[in-house]
């Protein structure tokens, strides 16, 4: 009893932060705003998802089954599956590939220099052209 009137206690504390959100005005405008453009944010993270879903089903095809005689296994293990290849793309879209990734990444571009031609347009679909229209929309309803 006495351990869940002390958990009762700690929600009370939190209760405080919503007593100071609703007496500081332009922090209730700053919520508003964020809750209006969550749907926009959502439509910018299905079309994002949408983008790396084609796209690994064409890097899947193409690199992962379709280099499939020409070079080792270690290196086309990033692209044999379509959930791979979705992974493996939202590595190099967020930055975040490491060592092993860029090295596959770098063999296959080297082998095969058409291949910089999609992962170019890849990054810049992906990173600048969504992170421009993620801009837009939070622009336009925190105005």
């Amino acid at each position: 009893q006495i351990m869940m009137l002390m958990r009762m206690l700690r929600l009370m504390r939190i209760l405080r932060l919503v007593r100071l959100v609703k007496s500081v005005k332009p922090l209730i405008i700053l919520i508003a705003s964020v809750l209006d453009s969550l749907q926009g944010v959502a439509w910018v993270l299905l079309l994002a998802g949408v983008m790396i879903y084609a796209m690994a089903i064409l890097t899947t095809r193409l690199i992962g089954q379709g280099l499939a005689g020409t070079m080792s296994d270690d290196i086309l293990l990033y692209f044999k599956s379509v959930p791979d290849s979705m992974f493996t793309l939202f590595l190099v879209m967020s930055g975040a590939a490491g060592d092993a990734e860029t090295g596959a990444l770098s063999t296959i571009m080297s082998d095969f220099p058409a291949v910089k031609l999609g992962f170019v347009f890849f990054l810049v679909t992906s990173s600048w052209i969504l992170l421009a229209v993620m801009n837009a929309v939070l622009t336009e309803n925190f105005i």
